[in-house]
């Protein structure tokens, strides 16, 4: 049994020269012929385990391959794989596989395995050492293929394998840098086994919200940091991938979520990053976001305040001519938003972004503070670094306490009510990252005390964000719209005292 590390890179398969270009790569490598059958049963069953089971061909030489999937976070994959010769059709796993209790559970199922789709693709392969570490990169180009309801299904292959023999895994960052200079290579969460089981499942991609955050409670903040950006970056890829394709609002939305979680952990966990690294990523995660900000402001100005306006005034030339407006500046900024984020830049962000925060630990900033926590350890006061729930609590309540205080302000204009809707979705993110540190149920009150004051203040955003996206028409006076939107903000600011009046009494879960 081996653990494979491994960095999965897309590309586009017209630039396969300029991959095939690149100075790494001009030394002699190998190519090969790689035909898989990947097998499963009739109820997928190790699919659902976060197994994949293959037969895979080289010329004349079988070999039985399974693996384990353990994690994926930010682009890089971690498997148990065991490879051993085989004969086709038998599934030896008793000789295989050196965990018993799994060999046994394979050997019941083995007589229920089916070939469920296959991969056929040509390898180019070079071994590489770089900055200390062995790295095999492998450029695959074929096809996926499965049969469904008694017909063929099939989906390319171009990528980028980097894969760790030995050495540090940040490195698989560092070499994806050093191959984007001249082509687009982007990060990948799904492997060649998970998109062939989409392929015989007929999944068809869709937005996903984030997946819950597990953390270690006694790790260090620095650890938890780590984890939580690679987890937002994989939520990240999951949703820029559809932005590309331009068939539901929904992605844009989402990729916004990641990047903002992303910004909102750098200034959360700020106290023990290097200030080189905030000013850096903050500012560069900014732009990011702004980037979709025009196609997002767009799509809930469609979606959302248009219908009330259309069914507040129907049939009305003005509330026409502006709806023609407004789809057409969508349709503009959807455009804007497709290029940025198809362009070598946007991934080459990704990847440096994933290579600094898992270079962290060895910053300079970063190691002379731990010097001095040890140098300390022989002093009459030693110092003592935080845990993630002790550097979570601290933090939640001083987030809590601003909120607070923001809450109680009398007579909020529109301007006080939108640093109020600024404080409270910090607030919000900030637990978002530390649920599972707090009892369930007192996370739960919290929340659902927070959600109708949230709802409010993101509905006066949203008039906030269409007064501006309407002047873009350059009126010389007030429309019919505009007159409707101030006229909405002026009863939303008045049930604001009621809605926070409620919140006077929020009590947070570290309370008992």
């Amino acid at each position: 049994m081996s653990i494979e590390i491994e960095l999965k890179l897309s590309f586009n398969a017209k630039e396969l020269d300029l991959v095939l270009e690149h100075p790494l790569l001009q030394t002699t490598g190998k190519r090969q012929k790689l035909y898989n059958i990947y097998y499963d049963t009739n109820e997928l069953t190790l699919m659902r385990q976060n197994m994949a089971v293959r037969e895979r061909k080289i010329l004349r030489k079988l070999l039985l391959t399974l693996k384990i999937n353990h994690t994926n976070a930010g682009g890089i994959s971690q498997r148990s794989e065991w490879e051993a010769p085989t004969v086709q059709g038998q599934f030896d796993f008793q000789t295989l596989v050196d965990d018993p209790v799994i060999a046994q559970k394979l050997t019941l199922l083995s007589p229920q395995l089916i070939p469920i789709f296959t991969t056929d693709f040509t390898r180019r392969s070079w071994e590489v050492l770089f900055r200390g570490a062995k790295i095999e990169i492998a450029v695959d180009q074929g096809t996926i293929v499965t049969r469904r309801d008694g017909q063929l299904y099939e989906q390319k292959i171009s990528e980028v394998e980097l894969e760790l023999k030995e050495g540090d895994p940040v490195t698989l960052f560092s070499l994806a840098r050093v191959l984007s200079r001249r082509v687009r290579l982007h990060p990948t969460a799904d492997s060649k086994a998970a998109r062939g089981y989409k392929l015989f499942q007929n999944i068809q991609p869709s937005p996903l919200k984030p997946p819950p955050l597990v953390i270690n409670p006694k790790s260090t903040p620095l650890e938890t940091f780590e984890r939580v950006c690679l987890e937002c970056l994989s939520h990240l890829q999951i949703n820029d991938v559809g932005i590309l394709r331009d068939d539901d609002d929904e992605y844009i939305h989402q990729a916004r979520v990641a990047m903002r979680r992303i910004r909102a952990a750098i200034k959360l966990f700020s106290p023990v990053l290097p200030m080189s690294f905030v000013s850096q990523w903050n500012g560069i995660w900014r732009d990011l976001a702004n980037e979709l900000g025009e196609a997002r402001n767009w799509d809930v100005f469609c979606s959302e305040l248009l219908p009330h306006l259309k069914e507040a005034f129907p049939n009305n030339q003005d509330i026409e001519s502006l709806a023609k407006f407004a789809f057409q500046q969508r349709a503009k900024a959807h455009n804007q938003a497709v290029v940025s984020f198809s362009s070598r830049s946007y991934s080459v962000k990704l990847i440096s972004f994933a290579e600094a925060v898992m270079s962290l630990g060895t910053h300079p900033e970063i190691k002379n503070r731990q010097k001095m926590i040890v140098a300390s350890q022989s002093s009459a006061e030693p110092m003592v670094e935080e845990n993630t729930q002790q550097f979570a609590s601290r933090l939640l309540k001083g987030k809590h306490r601003r909120f607070m205080r923001e809450v109680l302000i009398p007579n909020r204009n529109l301007e006080q009510s939108h640093e109020l809707r600024l404080d409270l979705k910090k607030l919000r993110y900030s637990f978002d990252f530390f649920m599972e540190l707090y009892p369930r149920k007192r996370i739960s009150r919290y929340m659902k005390s927070l959600a109708r004051a949230q709802e409010l203040l993101g509905q006066m955003n949203d008039l906030a964000t269409a007064e501006a996206l309407l002047a873009q028409r350059n009126l010389d006076y007030v429309d019919i719209a505009q007159a409707w939107i101030i006229g909405r903000q002026s009863g939303y600011l008045s049930m604001m005292p009621k809605v926070l009046s409620g919140l006077t009494d929020l009590k947070p879960p570290w309370k008992g």
